[in-house]
């Protein structure tokens, strides 16, 4: 029987690097980190897919997808998604500004920030990795103040702290709402094609 563990870490590559370590030490026979992302590259949009073929981290370690995953998936992507660089930050990439430095110095297509913590651990570890993101927020938008830590260990909204801060400056609601509805698509994008990619994930590995 085929067993897939899931392992949440909210945007913490420390927390990532901590689960894909266990995951690894107990037997695991390979590492994929799945979730959405801030877009770098101005051409992609809110719901689009893009797969790591490398991940860049803040230290400048470079980590590369599994080239066999890679091909066993590539004939089951759906139209419009492309397979590059990402970039794993340990700090929250909150400005359009910052998002076009990562893309000009990096050549890095979309940044977040759990990725790169758990291809260290698959690295150490010597497992085959995979990295599978959606776009969220595009490149040109800056993400509201009250959306900055936002994110729950795990992965959840912080719903009544983002309406709290956001309350003290109403201004920030109509970005807080665009923002939900490019993560609204992110996650669409995801449950669509994560049943086909990973049952070609499951081939490759002969599971």
């Amino acid at each position: 029987m085929t067993h897939v563990r899931i392992g949440v870490s909210g945007a913490n590559a420390a927390r990532a690097e901590e689960i894909a370590r266990a995951f690894c030490e107990q037997g695991a026979a390979a590492i994929v980190s799945i979730g959405v992302s801030g877009g770098l590259d101005p051409a992609l949009k809110p719901g689009d897919l893009v797969i790591g073929e490398t991940v860049v981290a803040d230290d400048g370690s470079i980590y590369g997808a599994d080239n066999y995953f890679l091909s066993a998936i590539r004939e089951h992507l759906p139209s419009g998604a492309i397979v590059a660089t990402l970039f794993g930050a340990d700090e929250i990439i909150d400005s359009a500004q910052k998002k076009a430095a990562l893309f000009a110095n990096h050549g890095a297509v979309a940044v977040d920030m759990e990725s790169h913590g758990a291809a260290r651990a698959a690295a150490r570890a010597g497992a085959p990795f995979l990295a599978i993101r959606a776009i969220a927020d595009p490149a040109d938008r800056a993400l509201p103040p009250a959306a900055l830590g936002a994110v729950a260990p795990d992965g959840s909204t912080l719903v009544f702290k983002t309406l709290g801060a956001a309350l003290s400056d109403p201004k920030q609601f109509p970005d807080l709402m665009k923002l939900g509805a490019d993560s609204a698509a992110a996650t669409k994008t995801l449950r669509r094609t994560l049943g086909p990619l990973f049952a070609a994930l499951m081939t490759a590995l002969d599971l």
